[in-house]
Parts: C-alpha cells; structure tokens; sequence
C-alpha cells in the first residue's frame, strides 16, 4: 500500500519586552521611539523580528511587530498584549497573516487606559510588552509504502540492560553493608572522581574494590542508577542526598537534575536552607536562584527569626545577602 501525506511544522515563541520607568514616557511633552532587542521562532527560515514602539506626546503608545530578517512570504500567526501584575495576558489582540522583509503590524494602546490602571496594568512603573508568535513552515508533502515497524532499542535501553544485569561486572563497591557490582569504564567515563582512582596507583585500581562511608546504600543504588540510565527514580523525595552524592563525585548532569527538583520547592520557609546546601555543594544555578528570591522579599526576610540564625550559622552568606538586597536598592 501507498500513502501520501502533508504536513507543516509550526514554530512558536512567547517574548516579553519590559519597559522600566514606564510613567516617564507616558506623561513626557516628547516623542520617543524605543525598539526591543531581535528574537526568532526558530523556524528553518531563521526569521529574526523586533518590536518597536512610538509613544507621541497625546494619547497612545503604537506597537509594531517588524521582520527584519530577509524573507518572502512568512505565514504566521501572532497576538500582542500586556502582562499585568497577576500574570495575565490583558489588552491581547490577535492576527493571522503573511510577513515580507520590512513589513510591520500595528497595534495600538491608549495611554489613558494604563494609567487608570496603573496597579494592575504598570506594576513597579513597568509595561511588559508580550509577543506569542507562530511562523508556519513550508508544507512538505511525501508519498511512501507502508513498511515493518521494528523498534530499535537505543543505547540508552541497552545500558538499562546492562546495569540490570550486571553482566560483565568488573568492580566491587561497598556501601555500608551493601554490595554493588558494576563496571568500572561506565563509573570512570561518568565520574571524573571515580575515574582519578583508577588512574593512578591506588589500592582502588590494585583490588577493583571502593568502599563508601558516607552515603546511604539507597542513595548509592540511585546514584548508579543515574550513572547507567541518566535517570532517577524518586529524585524529588531524595534531591537533597542526591545533590551531595552528585557535587562529591561530579556527576554534573546529575547535580543540575537535582538542582532543578529543589527548585520546584523554594519557599520562604525552606529558602535559607537550600541556599547553604546550594553553597555547600557548589550548586551555582540553585544558589543564584536562592539568593535572587530571598532578594525580592527581602521584606518578609528581615524580620524573619530565621535569618538571624542564618546570620550566626553561616555569616558569609548572609554578607552577601545583605549586600546584594543593598545594590538593588541604590
């Protein structure tokens, strides 16, 4: 049997252009033209856009979304709006159409109506501009014969097999009172530390034996798990052994896993602990993201009981805390 089929990939982008200090435009005597930096769907065209905006000395503020890559006959479709201080799309207005080189489409706000609203419309004086845009490709039409469908199993499949198995083990790995055996080119070509013990004249290369104190045998069993499949089961219930496992043997796919789980839970209540683990752990991603958050409320931080004992506990972070809060406010 033959068949045909059609298809058009879509490539999507949401971009949202922050304009600070909004008020001053909005009440200036002036005109002003002020232009977002370039953005792209990621298209097989490599289309490339910018937003422009004119704020004239009456009533409103023009928007244009402008293609400033060279094209011919872009098919989109794209809506403008305003996020407001809940995080909701207001003001959206919707078009579906076709772009060339230097062509702009306009939208329009007035002026009075952000104002009337400023609290919900300009949140801390700022006018966050939102692009959602869809670039069509080119149809693409293929007639082929329909044929067997064997699955192929991957490399990653065919590891599971192996660490399940255990076939060809070649290592020995005390946890506790628990044995693991493994193969030492996966641990050695995943580990940098694993690999530096079998590289040089130690009694882990002389015996194919390591013995480990200071993980749990259920962390370890995770740990080779990842090391194998470059995956974890139960991660968010262990993230906080895991990320110490990970930082002590520098597994670094391993660590931003865990770094992204931990964030998923960042709360006031849990902010300044996860912004020691993150420092004791070398975690860069997580503690920037701490820090950032106990930054923007720092209101509800200074007066807490915590950071005090934050500030005894671990004085340098707390420093750094501080004076970060400071250079925000300047």
């Amino acid at each position: 049997m033959e068949r045909g089929y059609t298809t058009i990939d879509e490539n999507n982008i949401v971009y949202e252009w922050k304009i600070d200090k909004i008020d001053f435009f909005l009440t200036s005597k002036f005109d002003f033209i002020l232009q977002s930096s370039e953005f792209s769907s990621g298209s097989t065209f490599k289309d490339t856009w910018r937003i422009k905006s004119v704020f004239d000395s009456k009533d409103n503020i023009d928007f244009f979304l402008c293609l400033t890559s060279d094209h011919h006959e872009l098919n989109t479709k794209f809506s403008f709006y305003v996020l407001d201080s809940k995080k909701e799309r207001a003001f959206m207005t919707k078009f579906h159409t076709c772009f060339s080189k230097g062509e702009e489409r306009y939208y329009c706000l007035r002026k009075k109506n952000l104002m009337d609203n400023k609290n919900r419309d300009l949140p801390e004086d700022t006018l966050t501009v939102g692009i959602d845009l869809t670039v069509y490709d080119v149809p693409i039409t293929t007639s082929t014969k329909l044929s067997l469908n064997i699955p192929k199993h991957s490399i990653a499949h065919d590891l599971t097999e192996l660490y399940n198995s255990g076939i060809g083990s070649d290592i020995i790995i005390n946890v506790g009172d628990h044995i693991f055996e493994a193969h030492k080119i996966m641990l050695m070509a995943r580990s940098p530390v694993i690999a530096a013990m079998f590289s040089h004249d130690m009694i882990e290369n002389k015996e194919s034996k390591i013995s480990i104190s200071d993980i749990t045998p259920e962390i370890f069993q995770k740990v080779l798990e990842y090391i194998y499949t470059d995956k974890v089961t139960g991660l968010d219930e262990s993230n906080v052994e895991l990320l110490k496992a990970a930082d002590k043997y520098q597994l670094r796919s391993l660590k931003n896993t865990c770094e992204e789980s931990l964030s998923k839970i960042l709360a006031l209540e849990n902010a300044f602990y996860l912004m020691y683990l993150a420092d004791l752990c070398n975690a860069t991603h997580l503690l920037e993201l701490t820090t950032n958050f106990l930054v923007a409320n720092m209101k509800n931080v200074i007066d807490n009981p915590d950071f005090k004992d934050f500030e005894k506990l671990h004085p340098s972070l707390a420093l750094k805390l501080t004076k970060k809060f400071i250079s925000k406010k300047l």
